[in-house]
């Protein structure tokens, strides 16, 4: 029956930001609720009797719970909100003033200039991510989780692949995008490790085998492009995915196998 009622808790305080306030009122809310469930056992009630007593004392606190909800979560939320504002604001400003004292001081030109506006805002994208998964992780949603992981791995891209490649081209004049795309296969293979290594404890066996292929199957295809493009093996390199299909294949093989044995 404990476990009963901290299941019942935990699904009561499931859209609740997991703060210090609200992880203190939900513990000994769960500690009074215990307290009153064994009184009534001690009274001679029953286990369901007790039970429905114990959860009514909810009723009781939930002045209290609203408070800490409107100082922490709704509270929490303007605040996010407003620092989030003025720090864009002051980010935005001090890069306009910069782009303007390089173009008009130092270069005295605004030829090419609109790279530090353009590489600027790539890394405001990437910062803004990472505060809002920050900001997302108080929270008990795991898809809003994930969103946020999958949100700083589409920041990247930008960053990594776009601003370099587009400078080159326009500083250089050197064509650098039919290789350097490979940089948004690399990112997107990091962002399903990290999204493996962060969630594989709540999703299921299926799930987390299609992770690891899918894993094995970009780095396969990294390196057939890599070979392909650096020292144009593209009639070979294609060997690189029948070897992979074939270690998959022995690998669930094998477990199949050691699965049946120890069973």
């Amino acid at each position: 029956m404990e476990k009963k009622m901290r299941k019942y808790i935990n699904k009561k305080f499931f859209l609740y930001p997991k703060t210090n306030e609200i992880i203190e009122v939900r513990e000994e809310l769960y500690s009074i609720m215990l307290d009153k469930y064994n009184d009534c056992l001690k009274m001679g009630m029953s286990e369901d009797e007790s039970y429905k007593k114990a959860i009514a004392m909810m009723v009781d606190y939930k002045e209290a719970i609203r408070e800490v909800e409107t100082g922490s979560s709704l509270s929490a939320l303007k605040k996010n909100l407003i620092s989030t504002a003025l720090i864009t604001s002051f980010y935005f400003i001090t890069l306009t003033l910069i782009y303007l004292f390089v173009s008009i001081v130092v270069l005295k030109t605004f030829e090419n200039t609109w790279l530090i506006a353009v590489g600027g805002t790539f890394a405001y994208l990437v910062c803004f991510s990472i505060k809002a998964y920050g900001y997302a992780k108080l929270f008990n949603f795991k898809i809003l989780t994930r969103c946020g992981i999958a949100f700083i791995y589409l920041s990247l891209i930008p960053i990594l692949y776009v601003f370099p490649s587009l400078y080159l081209s326009v500083m250089y004049l050197k064509n650098e995008w039919n290789h350097s795309w490979l940089i948004v296969i690399i990112i997107v293979l990091f962002y399903i490790m990290t999204d493996y290594i962060a969630n594989r404890k709540h999703i299921s066996k299926l799930e987390r085998g299609l992770h690891l292929f899918i894993s094995g199957f970009i780095l396969t295809t990294i390196l057939y492009l890599s070979a392909s493009l650096w020292f144009h093996l593209w009639s070979i390199a294609w060997i690189l995915y029948v070897a992979y299909l074939a270690i998959v294949s022995l690998l669930f093989y094998i477990g199949e196998k050691m699965g049946k044995f120890i069973n």
